[in-house]
């Protein structure tokens, strides 16, 4: 049976094809994961508390530490997906996912910051335009 065509506008629309995705094995897990691209909101979130805009004097390293694992927890939460792209976490599991974040987890969100287009492949794809 053909599968049936969408219209760009549906596709277009569609969440599930909005954003880039990876399939990662997680060993550790023996698992396969989907990541990925943050949306818009958890990745100004995840810069605005890393890149620490002007509180760093008022908190202290663990306050800072803190502030931050939980960025990544919530980034974590948005970008890790089962292999039918359906969220793992919602943003009500991020307590528990806080109280066992770890290396496994971590490696997961760094993998899924390597799928956010860099400046060097939108300058690539400026130029491949003109």
């Amino acid at each position: 049976m053909a599968k049936k065509a969408m219209n760009l506008r549906d596709i277009a629309l569609n969440a599930a094809q909005s954003f880039r995705t990876t399939k990662v094995t997680v060993s550790e897990w023996d698992a396969d994961v989907v990541l990925r691209e943050p949306s818009v909101t958890v990745w100004l979130k995840w810069l605005k508390e890393h890149r620490d805009l002007g509180d760093a004097d008022k908190l202290s390293t663990e306050e800072m530490v803190q502030r931050n694992l939980e960025a990544d927890v919530d980034f974590l939460i948005n970008v890790l997906l089962d292999e039918k792209h359906q969220p793992i976490f919602s943003p009500e599991d991020k307590a528990t996912v806080l109280a066992i974040y770890g290396p496994v987890h971590a490696r997961l969100v760094h993998q899924a910051f390597e799928l956010i287009m860099g400046a060097n492949d939108a300058e690539k794809k400026s130029v491949n335009l003109h």
